[in-house]
């Protein structure tokens, strides 16, 4: 990760956190990820590792991409949407009987 993606996630991580009303000591409970580690990532000086971004990614109730990234990924349509609505309650679910025919 370029030095330039490691400051965009670092601004991204404490937009997040000032969103929620969150310190890194917060975020670092609520995700599992050492205090160190996120101080780290917020200052541009530590590269992230995968499962401790994905641990943030869902403590803070966003995707992997956005918070690496900065944006929904453009390749997956309605992922935010969904997760928003997934995390908010929002989502309604219909289940179809489907009965097969006895041959």
């Amino acid at each position: 990760m370029p030095i330039s993606q490691l400051m965009k996630l670092g601004s991204q991580l404490k937009a997040y956190c000032k969103e929620r009303g969150w310190t890194l000591t917060k975020l670092s409970k609520q995700s599992s990820v050492p205090i160190a580690t996120l101080h780290g990532w917020a200052n541009g000086r530590t590269r992230p590792d995968l499962k401790q971004l994905q641990k943030v990614a869902l403590a803070l109730e966003v995707s992997l991409h956005t918070l690496a990234f900065g944006s929904p990924d453009p390749f997956e349509t309605g992922g935010e949407e969904i997760l928003r609505e997934l995390f908010t309650g929002d989502i309604r679910v219909s289940i179809q009987k489907i009965e097969r025919s006895k041959k």
